[in-house]
């Protein structure tokens, strides 16, 4: 007797979903497997370093010991360090403001930098230059001798023509941005990139077709070039955010975080590893404050 032979069922395809997962997977396993070789232990070690009760330093083998678990460096902190608590707000303000200025500008730039212009290519090359040269030691040499800054602003003539035209409250917000243009400028560079790539990406024949309908080029903007642009504010807004907070003159929370593990009878590394987990707060948040506010913005897209 013959023996017949069942049919298996046709495996179901691969969702498309599920393959863009696996593939995101894929590329992002070698830097998985390089955090959890040499990056978890030093993260979660500093982790219990910021909520440690007690702190102890053996001089004679450099040791530190920790002992309990509580926010005794957060009271800490708030009850006899006011002046830390007042750097701490003060650079919040700040990475709030310079995070989406550089947006605007860099948006700009690439807007001017695709057009059709003569010497196109070497615009391009001046902007980006800054990238290559940006460092700390570069950046430092720059800031000793007032080469970040306006000079008409530290002479207050500007100071003077904006504050007789404006309230208070705008022209010093005005100021202040006009006295970081040269440093916005430096941190726009990859931003820049980024945009310029969405762009040369867009269908030109959509903006033909919007023509042709009686759409303005402000219209096209809103309409095409501003969602098409969408996914790559929320690449921008990270890389500015995480690079602006990286660098160590313009941050004073960096500065305090250097002083105040190196004294050990008034800080110690305790102090210091709460700092840092601060500042790691003020990345989070606000990268998620513009997430959000760009997230709201492309509903009227979807």
């Amino acid at each position: 007797m013959l023996k017949t032979k069942t049919l298996k069922p046709p495996k179901k395809p691969m969702k498309q979903k599920t393959k863009k997962l696996l593939y995101g997977f894929i590329f992002t396993l070698p830097w998985l497997i390089g955090f959890i070789i040499f990056g978890a232990y030093p993260i979660l070690r500093s982790l219990r370093f910021a909520f440690a009760s007690k702190e102890t330093f053996n001089a004679g083998n450099g040791i530190f010991t920790f002992k309990g678990f509580g926010f005794t460096q957060i009271i800490k902190l708030i009850q006899n360090n006011p002046a830390h608590l007042k750097i701490i707000g003060n650079f919040t303000l700040d990475i709030l403001e310079v995070v989406p200025i550089v947006l605007v500008f860099a948006l700009i730039l690439a807007l001017l930098l695709n057009s059709k212009i003569k010497g196109r290519g070497f615009f391009r090359s001046v902007f980006f230059l800054p990238v290559v040269l940006l460092s700390g030691t570069m950046l430092s040499y720059f800031s000793s001798y007032n080469l970040l800054t306006v000079p008409s602003i530290n002479n207050g003539v500007l100071y003077n023509a904006i504050d007789s035209l404006f309230p208070a409250f705008i022209s010093t917000a005005v100021l202040q941005i006009f006295s970081k243009i040269v440093l916005i400028l430096w941190l726009s560079g990859v931003q820049i990139l980024i945009f310029m790539a969405g762009l040369s990406k867009l269908d030109k024949s959509v903006y033909e077709a919007a023509k042709v309908d009686g759409a303005s080029s402000w219209e096209c903007f809103w309409k095409i070039t501003f969602p098409a642009l969408i996914p790559l504010m929320y690449i921008n807004i990270i890389y500015t955010t995480v690079i602006y907070s990286n660098l160590g003159n313009f941050n004073p929370i960096i500065n305090l975080i250097n002083s105040t593990q190196t004294n050990i009878t008034n800080y110690g590394r305790s102090y210091a590893s709460m700092l840092s987990w601060l500042l790691f707060l003020i990345d989070i948040l606000t990268i998620g404050l513009y997430s959000l506010i760009i997230r709201l913005a492309s509903k009227r897209y979807d």
